[in-house]
Formats: C-alpha cells, sequence, structure tokens
C-alpha cells in the first residue's frame, strides 16, 4: 500500500459520539494539535425552580498537523454547504 492510499475504517470498539458545543482550549505543542471541548450542562439548584448553567469538559482530542490541515478542510466544505442552504431558504 502507498502512503496516499487510503486506509480501511472500522469501528470495532463502537466508539461513542459526544455532542459538544463550546472549544474550551486550544493550542499546539511539539506539532500536536489540542482542542477541548465542553458542553453546557443546567444542574438544579436544590430547594429552587433555578438551574445554574455550566461548561463541562466532554472532549479532548489531540492530532498531528495534517490531520488538523484535513479537519480544517472538512470543516471549511461543511460551514460553506450550511451557509449555502441557509441562504437558499432565507431567500
Amino acid at each position: 500500500m502507498a502512503d496516499n492510499d487510503p486506509l480501511p475504517v472500522s469501528d470495532p470498539y463502537r466508539t461513542p459520539s459526544v455532542f459538544v458545543n463550546q472549544v474550551a482550549g486550544s493550542g499546539h505543542y511539539q506539532g500536536v494539535v489540542n482542542l477541548t471541548f465542553a458542553t453546557a450542562q443546567f444542574t438544579p439548584v436544590s430547594g429552587t425552580d433555578k438551574v445554574d448553567p455550566d461548561l463541562v469538559i466532554t472532549a479532548r482530542l489531540r492530532m498531528d498537523f495534517q490531520c488538523a490541515a484535513q479537519l480544517y478542510e472538512r470543516l471549511g466544505i461543511i460551514l460553506q454547504q450550511g451557509l449555502q442552504q441557509a441562504n437558499s431558504t432565507t431567500h
């Protein structure tokens, strides 16, 4: 198999999907991109009808720069498609 040939993809561990709605931290160190994601949770305040919203870290991703470039490219495509779709429904 050549270096450019795609590797097969499988999911033998049935990796769960995690919903996130905040990039809580990001950076790079020694060639590794680090992303920390958080999810807004609403914790009931005991004895009241109020809730305290708080961000809880729910996922961390570590990747090399090549994977980060792939992620950047794919997110760009997804965002462009989403904007085009939003514009077509508002006109």
